[in-house]
């Protein structure tokens, strides 16, 4: 990879390239949000008329997300009333305009990449009036911005990783990735000035320990300069890994991919421990699965496969428990304090249908708490992404957007 110092300038046309982000909204700590311990209920139904939501960030007493499907666009509710205070639809996109990932809050601004609309950009508007303040690079399809201080990151269609100014949108440097390979998605996170994340990468010429495919970056936030890549290894995994959803610990960064659990050390981006092979019965035999949804659980991670919902122990990745049932490779899960929320059927028997029910786990007791359902037009319509905040919970539904209490 190389850095460039040239600058972007809102409507030049650059193409952009992939993430999949949480933002670097200053959010709260999960395990100190108060979570919802009695069965909730839905106080709150915000729908501007559309089906399907993205994930959403919380600044102040606003939630913002936006539509990933029809005309797109990004929304501002107020969290008390659940009355829209601004939608924004951008005005130079020629087809949808849809938001798969969630908005980026840096002081007065959010910062939205629209990936799926031709074209394609970042854009920046007032968190107070919806107005656009600046437009950048053209993302990829389910780019996300993560946001530092003062600047702004996200991975563009044309391959190059872009620092922008988060006041002005003007770039500040930017590193070039792979330009002619599948992209992977990712979930850029800045920790002490260090962004990790994974992405796919050109061969380095003369460097036979660095070929082409793909890796897990740690770059430094302010210059973009290349710490450590981390090659990722399972069989016929010829390219090495794409990693989903990184988990950044203190020392550690945690990941899922090819039926595997890994474990990176942070400071060297060496392996903390080899690879886990994820395998559990199925169809009668045991067989290799897919882990989804990994969220951090204390001294635990937890993700998610179509059988069970497992705790890994962070110190060897060795299973600590495990709650069969059928569950659906979905984003609705999330920490609040010591409980976990998740979609599913827990103790359902193999070949049933998950239902569309969320459940709250105590995750001392590893007892279901409550669980929550609601009709639909489409039955069985599964919850979307969750945002826990103090004694509530936002969830997306068919054709709504809800709070829970």
């Amino acid at each position: 990879m190389m850095a460039s110092n040239r600058r972007w300038f809102a409507g030049s046309a650059i193409m952009g390239a992939v993430l999949w982000a949480v933002p670097g909204l200053a959010q709260s700590d999960p395990t100190r949000i108060q979570p919802i311990r009695n069965r909730p209920v839905e106080t709150l139904t915000v729908n501007p008329g559309f089906r399907d939501w993205s994930p959403a960030a919380v600044a102040g007493t606003t939630i913002l997300a936006g539509n990933q499907t029809g005309r797109g666009g990004l929304f501002a509710i107020d969290m008390l009333s659940g009355k829209v205070k601004w939608a924004y639809r951008p005005a130079f996109s020629r087809g949808t305009a849809s938001v798969s990932t969630p908005p980026a809050v840096a002081g007065q601004l959010v910062i939205t990449p629209f990936a799926a609309a031709y074209p394609g950009a970042v854009v920046a508007v007032s968190l107070t009036t919806g107005r656009e303040v600046w437009r950048g690079p053209d993302p990829v399809q389910n780019a996300a911005v993560a946001v530092h201080e003062d600047l702004a990151y996200v991975l563009g269609k044309n391959g190059y990783f872009y620092a922008m100014d988060v006041a002005t949108g003007r770039e500040r440097w930017k590193v070039a990735f792979a330009t002619n390979r599948a992209t992977c998605a990712s979930q850029p996170i800045v920790r002490d000035d260090v962004i990790y994340l994974t992405g796919s990468a050109d061969a380095t010429p003369g460097d036979p320990v660095k070929p082409a495919g793909y890796y897990l970056f740690a770059l430094d936030a302010r210059t973009g300069r290349e710490r450590w890549r981390h090659r990722a290894e399972a069989p016929y995994a010829h390219s090495g890994v794409c990693l989903n959803q990184p988990v950044i610990t203190a020392d550690t960064v945690f990941a899922s991919g090819e039926a595997r659990l890994y474990a990176v050390v942070r400071a060297t981006g060496r392996d903390r421990w080899p690879a886990i092979e994820v395998r559990r019965p199925v169809e009668g035999q045991s067989r290799p699965i897919e882990v989804h949804g990994l969220v951090d659980a204390g001294s635990v991670l937890i993700g998610m496969t179509s059988g069970f919902l497992i705790a890994f122990e962070k110190s060897s990745g060795s299973t600590a428990w495990e709650i069969a049932g059928q569950y659906r490779n979905s984003p609705a899960m999330a920490i609040a304090g010591n409980v976990l929320y998740f979609q599913g059927s827990p103790g359902a028997k193999p070949g049933a249908s998950p239902e569309a029910t969320l459940h709250a786990l105590d995750l001392d007791s590893r007892r279901v708490l409550w669980s929550f359902s609601r009709p639909t037009a489409e039955p069985n319509w599964p919850f979307g992404c969750l945002t826990p905040v103090d004694g509530g919970l936002w969830v997306s539904s068919y054709q709504a957007l809800l709070k829970l209490q």
